[in-house]
């Protein structure tokens, strides 16, 4: 059971990594902005998203806690832009993992020349392959084409298939990026109004997610709007999973705040702060935990 728990929060990692990865379109009129998808045809962006994850956990009287750090850089080509849907080239530029688990740990850097082999070390031939996002002005994702393309050329053992195609299928990942980008209002909105964005889906197969985000227009002032967003998190295992006959009492909130430059659409600076607080039964066992992750994520267009 310690070995999924493990494995569950490699995936919650790369979940919480996708839902910092959120980008706003926006339009000034005067006091007010059109927030929406508005990214340049024929732009490209670099995203870099970087995030501390620690994970305390106690299992029979010992404590079995997991540190992991994860950096990812995507480079986004915009194909399309018109006012019904966009069409984006996403290719993974650089990918890093580093973790300390009670098993051991784990390091992957798609920098290195040096890298060990391992478990991590397959995903590292999702560098520099690409997919297709297209998405609408609300930046609901409708459909994502070519990752099972990537999926076929990463290789590696049948456990790693296994867990990278429950998180990164054609449809998992759709859901994964509807909760980083379907954020969008499309409707002006004045500073200090809030709108809210709430999401229940699937992760890799294994657990359920209800996310309820609000989001808050904090100030408006040149080119930059300051957004805060704060949202309540509940985990739950899904049925027929590996995780079904565990019982789950795992709930938390998020906060944050991003910066966004108006005239473009771009994320300047994302930082959120996400805390989850509570336990895990199964046989019997009662597995207290608390999961502590620091989000950061940094756009520039090139």
């Amino acid at each position: 059971m310690t070995k999924k728990i493990a494995v569950l929060f490699v995936l919650l990692g790369c979940f919480i990594l996708a839902s910092a990865n959120t980008e706003i379109g926006a339009e000034r009129t005067q006091q007010s902005v059109l927030l929406k998808m508005n990214l340049k045809k024929g732009a490209s962006y670099l995203f870099s998203t970087n995030i501390d994850q620690l994970v305390n956990q106690e299992v029979m009287g010992n404590k079995m806690d997991i540190k992991q750090q994860t950096q990812v850089d995507y480079l986004y080509q915009v194909l399309e832009n018109n006012a019904q849907d966009m069409k984006i080239k996403c290719t993974y530029q650089n990918m890093s993992i580093h973790m300390e688990t009670p098993q051991g740990d784990l390091h992957f850097d798609s920098k290195s020349a040096e890298n060990a082999e391992g478990p991590l070390k397959p995903v590292g031939n999702m560098v520099g392959k690409s997919f297709f996002m297209y998405l609408n002005p609300e930046g609901e994702v409708t459909k994502v084409e070519g990752m099972q393309e990537i999926l076929n050329a990463i290789g590696g053992d049948a456990t790693t298939q296994q867990m990278l195609k429950q998180q990164f299928s054609d449809s998992a990942f759709m859901n994964m990026m509807n909760i980083s980008l379907n954020i969008y209002p499309n409707k002006e909105m004045q500073p200090n109004e809030t709108w809210q964005k709430d999401f229940q889906m699937p992760m890799a197969g294994m657990m359920e997610m209800d996310l309820q985000n609000r989001y808050t227009l904090t100030n408006l002032s040149g080119k930059q709007a300051d957004i805060a967003v704060q949202s309540d998190i509940k985990l739950s295992p899904l049925s027929g999973s590996p995780l079904g006959a565990m019982e789950f009492n795992l709930t938390g909130t998020q906060t944050g705040a991003i910066q966004v430059d108006t005239s473009t659409g771009l994320i300047n600076t994302s930082k959120i702060h996400q805390k989850i607080n509570g336990d895990i039964s199964a046989q019997g066992m009662k597995i207290p935990m608390q999961i502590t992750s620091e989000i950061t994520l940094t756009g520039r267009e090139l």
